[in-house]
């Protein structure tokens, strides 16, 4: 009875063995659990985690980093005048003078000239010579090399589009009109194109074309002025002084490009860039809605005022 005993889990197994295939896949707990990992792999693998979690916050920081020195494009900073930009518009604008082809002034002064000589030739003492010895200062037989600055970018001297279009425009006839009220030997068809290249000439001389860089600074720091004035005549307000010294970052900042190893100029942007910050941050002490607005009137991020800038 005992060895029958024994003998039935063996058969029982064997049975199940020849009626079970070979083949068959296992559907227990134990034979689809992973294989159990160590404690000291668990930990590894964590630190691997972390670590590609922080190299990749890094970088969205980095490639969110704002311009510490220039800043986003505005319209403020587009309309501000660039030096290479201002000198090279009058090049394209040279052209040498032909002698067939004269200027409408030209042809008034001879046409003026030729009907005054009729009409006075029987005036005794008065008449035009048109003699080729004595040639006029606005004679086109000449072929000089002119430089067209008939529309400026601006003035110097911080003249103004309003008191240019008044010097330039009626200030030659009020002079024809003064002239003839004293004389009456002044002819208007003749004097007053003599008038008008005279303001034509000096319409170039105070035009920025030809003047210098530290010429289109001032006119840059003019235009920073009226665009940030609270008031007329505003010119120490905030917002205007972080305008203006905006202005002087960008111009040294183009500096700084093209001459790598100009140190000291490189410490005066620095020296800007940090005192733009301490003027901004007490414009947000002072009202935060007017240094937002100034920021984004200057194209300047929060992060760029409020962090730590590295330059």
């Amino acid at each position: 009875m005992f060895g029958l005993r024994t003998a039935l889990p063996g058969a029982r197994s064997m049975v199940a063995s020849a009626k079970t295939p070979a083949n068959t896949f296992h559907t227990s707990a134990s034979a689809l659990a992973k294989p159990r990992r160590s404690r000291k792999d668990i930990v590894i693998q964590v630190r691997k985690n972390n670590i590609q979690k922080q190299e990749k916050k890094r970088l969205d920081f980095e490639n969110s980093t704002p311009d510490y020195i220039i800043g986003n494009q505005t319209e403020f900073t587009q309309s501000l005048l660039r030096p290479h930009t201002v000198f090279q518009a009058p090049l394209a604008a040279i052209k040498p003078t032909t002698e067939t082809s004269g200027s409408s002034d030209d042809k008034a002064i001879e046409g003026a000239a030729s009907e005054s000589s009729s009409s006075s030739s029987s005036k005794p003492g008065f008449s035009f010579s048109s003699s080729p010895l004595s040639p006029s200062i606005f004679s086109t037989s000449r072929t000089p090399l002119v430089v067209s600055t008939s529309k400026p970018s601006g003035y110097q001297h911080f003249l103004k589009q309003e008191e240019a279009d008044l010097i330039f425009e009626t200030v030659p006839q009020v002079q024809v009109q003064e002239l003839m009220l004293r004389s009456s030997l002044v002819n208007e068809k003749i004097q007053l194109p003599i008038e008008r290249q005279k303001a034509e000439l000096v319409r170039r001389i105070t035009a920025l074309e030809n003047g210098n860089a530290k010429q289109i600074t001032l006119e840059n720091v003019r235009r920073a002025r009226e665009a940030f004035q609270r008031v007329e005549g505003d010119t120490g307000s905030p917002e205007v002084q972080a305008a203006i010294m905006t202005v002087r970052i960008q111009n040294l900042n183009n500096h700084v490009q093209n001459n790598k190893k100009d140190k000291h100029n490189y410490r005066r942007l620095r020296m800007l860039i940090h005192q733009r910050q301490t003027v901004l941050k007490y414009l947000k002490k002072l009202d935060p809605d007017r240094y937002h607005i100034c920021l984004d009137r200057l194209g300047l991020e929060p992060r760029a005022i409020e962090d730590e800038i590295v330059v």
